[in-house]
């Protein structure tokens, strides 16, 4: 048995650490890489079941917070996720806590336990403050060594209206507006440069992905996990990731090709 198939029989879990603001959409964009509704399960580092905490957004009941927790839904429990929530004020000492929970994560002898892959989320509901000093603070001062940082913005279609009010102002009709929204959405989002402002920050994203509609139950995520398998540097982690998709054809056949 070769070094990668045995590492392969021991690690069977992808963790990722999830950022974001309150309302980024963390709890919907986990449950549809999952391809699940369900709520999912909080269990503290000791594997115990964690009662009554807050999960990821404000839609759900808030209350004591820790980045050790591990976040995992029932249907694809080869994921696990950790949230840093409370960071959207860009307090220091909330990124302190993110730099010592991957800190330690570093250095776990286990490589199931470490962090494989970082998702910081960026809602466009309000593209006047989609980078805040939250996001200057985390990819200016926050280095995370091999870990992989995707810039995952959240909510696109809250671009729609705005871009819906150009096309009728443009003298388009209602009916094609609405068909045409989301391509112009994309225009507007490229012409706010807010990729190159994290690219030039000190320690910016490997990747950016936007996503829209994700409250949707078809929502199609497969971008996110196409781009962090691409920014993974260890193929048994790329491999485990793309494993965690096998209902997702698209993205084992593409794996396969391009292996």
């Amino acid at each position: 048995m070769d070094r990668n198939n045995a590492v392969e029989k021991k690690f069977t879990r992808f963790r990722v650490l999830i950022i974001g603001r309150a309302n980024a959409g963390k709890t919907t964009i986990l449950q549809r890489v999952c391809k699940t509704t369900e709520v999912p399960q909080v269990r503290d580092k000791y594997g115990k079941k964690v009662i009554g905490l807050a999960l990821l957004d404000r839609k759900l009941q808030r209350g004591e917070h820790d980045i050790e927790n591990e976040i995992m839904f029932r249907s694809n429990p080869r994921y696990v996720f950790h949230d840093s929530r409370g960071f959207e004020a860009g307090r220091v000492d909330e990124l302190k806590k993110v730099e010592s929970f991957l800190e330690g994560r570093a250095k776990a002898p286990k490589l199931a336990d470490r962090v494989h892959a970082i998702w910081y989320c960026i809602p466009m509901t309000d593209r006047a403050r989609a980078l805040t000093t939250a996001e200057d603070t985390f990819f200016s001062r926050c280095g995370t060594s091999d870990v992989p940082v995707i810039a995952v913005f959240s909510k696109m279609d809250g671009l729609d209206a705005v871009a819906y009010q150009q096309l009728r102002k443009e003298g388009k009709n209602k009916l094609d507006a609405k068909s045409m929204a989301p391509e112009r959405a994309m225009k507007i989002f490229d012409s706010g440069d807010y990729v190159q402002h994290l690219l030039a920050m000190k320690y910016p994203p490997l990747d950016h992905v936007c996503l829209r509609e994700m409250d949707k139950e078809n929502a199609d995520c497969r971008g996110l996990i196409e781009c962090t398998a691409a920014a993974l540097k260890d193929e048994t982690l790329e491999k485990l990731l793309v494993s965690t998709q096998q209902t997702n054809m698209g993205i084992c056949i593409t794996y396969a090709i391009n292996r």
